[in-house]
């Protein structure tokens, strides 16, 4: 009972660590709205959603005193930087482009984009199209990145030791929170299938280990399922972008998918206290290919979440390597979950402690080369390892279940 207080604890402070950084931004100090001038406003930024195929677009606004601000726009392949003018009429905000400009997405005439909410908050509004664009400021966004690896990696180990945090964590919360989500203003498709595929894949994962669905075969595969299901989801999103890296890489998750169920029957949960399920055969170089491929397809598709995301990818990999071997895609399931979970709670707030991530065309290729790569390596391995495990059952030195 007292360990199970104790961990309790340890949750709830660690999302008060995020939900406190979160209410410091949702503040809403006042702000001089006087008419036609040109205060401190520093830098804001946040993602807008687009529509199905166009990924999200990522957007930093850095304001200067003389009424010049360097917008920053990311998305697709693309990554423009352009200097423009800028305007406040009283909570009204202009951004106005020079000739010859790209990104021309506020060049609306008389039409009324951006409104201060207060001196913290920027509401965009263009149709189908809205955020917020709130302030950014780097150092507390740092300090933000290291703390998704130190939270994820906590609550990892937590759900690994003990049920009923986990029970409530993804049975209860992703369900009561459905209201609060919906008001959030997240609204591309993809973010709203990833998050409750993998809330999914962790009540399958926590049956598993505590009941007797964890000693049959046909649970086990889909548990392998789960995360073919999300690199399919990624790959259709990759393909519908339509770009040469895009394409590279989409072509690289579809061998990740053919080399995941390698050894997906010796799936099982085993005899500890953790009663973890693991994956003995799931090889290093698969979890490298596959992490490699991830961070490229968010680099590619969702520009403002790259800095994240990497913290998110090592939560997992790190405890999988180094804490306890074999159980990469339950931590994978535990920490990705997390995240969106708490993303979808914050929305807003996270987008506006990303880290500028630098993009441009030869990157962008360079990224989507190592990931086939890396994943043309890893298929190789794999038939090589399919080879040797046939060999090695007709010699009855091993089981041909198991391959």
């Amino acid at each position: 009972m007292k360990n199970i207080k104790m961990t309790f604890k340890t949750i709830i402070i660690s999302i008060c660590l995020f939900m406190i950084m979160g209410a410091s931004v949702s503040a809403k100090p006042s702000i001089d709205f006087t008419a036609n001038n040109h205060p401190t406003l520093g830098t804001f930024q946040g993602i807008v959603d687009g529509k199905k195929g166009e990924g999200s677009f990522f957007y930093r606004f850095n304001f200067h005193d003389d009424g010049t601000v360097t917008v920053i726009k990311q998305y697709g392949g693309h990554d423009e930087k352009e200097n423009k003018t800028w305007k406040k009429d009283g909570d009204i905000l202009q951004i106005t482009s020079g000739l010859n400009a790209n990104v021309i997405d506020f060049d609306k005439g008389e039409k009324i984009l951006f409104t201060f909410m207060d001196s913290k908050t920027i509401a965009y509004k263009d149709g189908d199209y809205s955020t917020e664009f709130k302030e950014h400021k780097s150092g507390i966004a740092f300090v933000h990145w290291i703390l998704i690896l130190v939270v994820l990696i906590t609550l990892n180990e937590i759900f690994r030791k003990f049920k009923w945090p986990t029970v409530f964590f993804y049975f209860i919360l992703p369900f009561a929170l459905i209201p609060v989500w919906a008001g959030q203003g997240v609204s591309y498709w993809f973010k709203w299938v990833k998050v409750y595929s993998v809330v999914t894949a962790c009540i399958w994962f926590t049956c598993m280990r505590y009941t007797k669905l964890g000693s049959k075969i046909f649970p086990r595969l889909i548990a392998a399922m789960f995360i073919a299901v999300n690199i399919t989801e990624a790959v259709t999103q990759d393909f519908s972008l339509g770009y040469a890296p895009n394409i590279l890489n989409g072509v690289a998750g579809i061998l990740s998918i053919i080399t995941l169920f390698y050894g997906w029957k010796g799936i099982h949960i085993d005899n500890s206290k953790e009663r973890d399920m693991v994956w003995p055969k799931m090889t290093v170089l698969w979890i490298i290919a596959y992490d490699v491929w991830n961070f490229v397809f968010v680099y590619l598709n969702f520009p403002g979440s790259v800095s994240a995301q990497l913290m998110v990818i090592l939560s997992c990999t790190i405890p999988s390597l180094f804490i306890k071997k074999g159980t990469w895609l339950q931590a994978r399931a535990f920490t990705l979950a997390a995240w969106f979970m708490y993303y979808f709670t914050v929305p807003r707030f996270t987008e506006s402690m990303q880290l500028h991530v630098p993009r441009n065309a030869s990157l962008s290729m360079t990224l989507a080369l190592i990931s086939i790569v890396l994943n043309v390596l890893c298929a190789v391995e794999f038939f090589k390892n399919i080879q040797k495990d046939k060999i090695a059952a007709k010699k009855n030195l091993l089981p041909p279940t198991t391959y």
